[in-house]
């Protein structure tokens, strides 16, 4: 009978670590592999007031991005590190960076806000955090009487403490955090597709653009 229990039990840790293996090796599968959202051309005739700056490892904020530039009809700039590649170096330097506001190495590092209004400044969510690039851009930049809004997407969730240092920061630099949007995908076993993530971001748009223009009149 003990040899019978020994064998079940045993067999179930194997059960779990195998499990275990599985859900690490999809992962990584998942991590590696980037969304290409359509590229966005600003279609205007006059300089923009509005700025989008963002990182994005794996194309799903890059995709928000593309959104809100759209909608706004912005420039767009984005931030390009070599530290966090689609490999499990770059995903174990990322989550090994993440946990800190440490600066990186971004390229551009800094950028001439004077004749922007609104700035929006986007990144994935590591560690219940914005992204360490994102970070190294408010510090190296002047936001001197600039509106800021932050935007997210992540797996699971983010934080309010680290969101209220991201203000303080951005504060500390000058400028003014009117608003946090955000998009949550979900684990891995069941996100929503890049598809449904552009979907939630123009239905986040729809009310939020109208939101920011009836408050202060920003854009």
């Amino acid at each position: 009978m003990k040899t019978t229990k020994g064998r079940i039990k045993i067999s179930a840790i194997l059960l779990v670590v195998v499990a275990a293996i599985a859900a690490f090796a999809f992962v990584q599968i998942k991590d590696r592999t980037y969304f290409h959202s359509a590229p966005y051309t600003p279609k205007r005739d006059k300089a923009s007031e509005v700025l989008v700056v963002y990182y994005s490892r794996s194309g799903n904020t890059e995709a928000m991005a593309r959104e809100i530039a759209q909608r706004l009809q912005a420039d767009i700039i984005k931030l390009e590190t070599k530290l966090y590649s689609l490999d499990f170096k770059g995903w174990f330097k990322a989550n090994s960076d993440s946990r800190s506001k440490k600066n990186v190495d971004i390229r551009p590092e800094v950028v001439d806000l004077q004749r922007y209004r609104l700035i929006f400044l986007g990144s994935p969510i590591w560690w219940y955090r914005p992204a360490p690039p994102l970070w190294t851009f408010v510090e190296k930049n002047d936001f001197g009487g600039k509106n800021v809004v932050l935007f997210n997407t992540f797996n699971s969730k983010f934080k309010a403490k680290p969101i209220k240092e991201f203000q303080r920061e951005v504060e500390e630099k000058g400028g003014r955090l009117i608003d946090h949007i955000f998009i949550r995908r979900g684990r891995v076993y069941y996100q929503m597709s890049g598809n449904e993530l552009i979907q939630e971001a123009q239905n986040l748009l729809d009310k939020k653009v109208k939101e920011w223009q009836t408050i202060q009149r920003y854009l």
